[in-house]
């Protein structure tokens, strides 16, 4: 690693200090990654197919997409998931 104030932080107060700020970008884009491993990845691993098993999970991930303030409100990632949902709760 080679970021200065990173490797202070971590010294000086620990992996505690980094986590417990939820309001930072990082944390946010972690979360935007965990929704994504959840509700893309491990759905296909999973052979999830059914718009039951598959929904419920995106809107976790439109979410986390909306909270990170860094990608402008027309991002593609974030159009297309929210049409994803769209489309899938008009599914039967």
């Amino acid at each position: 690693m080679d970021e200065p104030s990173a490797i202070n932080r971590l010294g000086t107060y620990g992996v505690r200090a980094i986590a417990a700020s939820s309001t930072s970008s990082a944390v946010i884009v972690a979360k935007c990654v965990q929704n994504f491993v959840t509700a893309i990845i491990d759905s296909l691993k999973l052979n999830m197919a059914t718009v039951d098993q598959v929904h419920p999970l995106l809107p976790d991930l439109v979410t986390s997409l909306d909270k990170l303030g860094i990608l402008p409100p027309d991002c593609e990632g974030k159009t297309k998931m929210k049409e994803w949902v769209s489309r899938l709760s008009n599914m039967e």
